[in-house]
């Protein structure tokens, strides 16, 4: 009698019950007012917004008072994409003046020229092709998250699309972790999304490093002894050989800098007693020597 081989099949993951309804597009445009307050622009919105009237005061006053802010903010800029016949994309400037849109999205990436516009572009481009999101949608989402974070150098605009590619990925990873039908597929998933939040964190605070320019905090503590409060107070230093220490002051350090001030220099000029032999004295013997001990 011979056994056979047989081959542990991973778990699988229980389907979510219920189906869902398929979404349905719906566009609303509203008519942002060009000029005017915020009750100006109610007059608007009442023209062309559905169930404006059914809205409260509250309401209404909010939804203007929004539409005023976000005219007063700069809008970012737009492109279309257009596939080649022979293959690739084609990007192109949406709207009347190409002279001012390709300003914009040289500012948009900190830029003085379309070499590392450019450059960007088709970084982007790939990494959406791969995905199969080129489209102009989510390239101009991009460019306005791109444009929100202001970049004031190249590095900072290397850095944004980077940030936009490894959150949108991580996203991605979520989405399958979520539909996984097999236990491995799913560990898979959670691992690699896992590492990409990771990674989107530590662009974060390198993003932050950048524009803080490596200030440190040094913090001093001095404790009162007579009243046991502790003072704290925080200075802020950008490095260097002085490493936060006070020019008079002694280059040891005490426990965990904490503790009374260092001796450092006389201000009167006055130097440290130097120990000489005059007057010196015979060093008594030690209690050992002496008899009696109990």
């Amino acid at each position: 009698m011979t056994a056979k081989n047989t081959k542990t099949k991973p778990a699988r993951r229980a389907k979510a019950t219920g189906s869902k309804a398929p979404a349905k597009g719906n566009t609303i445009e509203i008519a942002v007012p060009e000029s005017g307050t915020a009750e100006e622009a109610k007059e608007t919105l009442a023209k062309g917004i559905p169930g404006w009237d059914e809205m409260t005061k509250e309401q209404q006053t909010e939804l203007a008072e929004i539409a005023v802010a976000q005219r007063k903010q700069r809008q970012p800029v737009k492109v279309t994409l257009t596939r080649k016949p022979e293959g690739g994309m084609s990007i192109g400037i949406a709207g009347k003046c190409e002279a001012h849109g390709l300003l914009k999205l040289q500012k948009t990436f900190a830029a003085v020229s379309m070499d590392p516009v450019n450059a960007r572009a088709n970084e982007l481009l790939k990494y959406l092709g791969s995905v199969g999101a080129d489209n102009a949608d989510r390239y101009n989402a991009a460019l306005s998250f791109i444009e929100s974070m202001a970049p004031r150098d190249q590095a900072e605009a290397l850095l944004l699309v980077q940030m936009y590619v490894t959150h949108d990925a991580a996203i991605r990873a979520l989405s399958q972790l979520g539909s996984a039908e097999w236990v491995p597929t799913a560990q898979m998933y959670g691992n690699l999304a896992t590492k990409l939040l990771r990674t989107s964190q530590g662009q974060m605070e390198t993003l932050a490093r950048m524009r803080r320019g490596g200030e440190q905090v040094v913090r001093h503590v001095h404790v009162d002894n007579r009243g046991g409060q502790a003072v704290i107070a925080e200075n802020v230093h950008t490095g260097g050989k002085g490493n936060g220490k006070i020019d008079d002051q002694s280059h040891a350090t005490g426990a965990a800098g904490i503790g009374p001030a260092l001796l450092g220099a006389d201000p009167f000029g006055n130097g440290v007693p130097i120990p000489s032999r005059e007057g010196a004295q015979a060093v008594p013997d030690a209690r050992g020597h002496e008899s009696g001990r109990a």
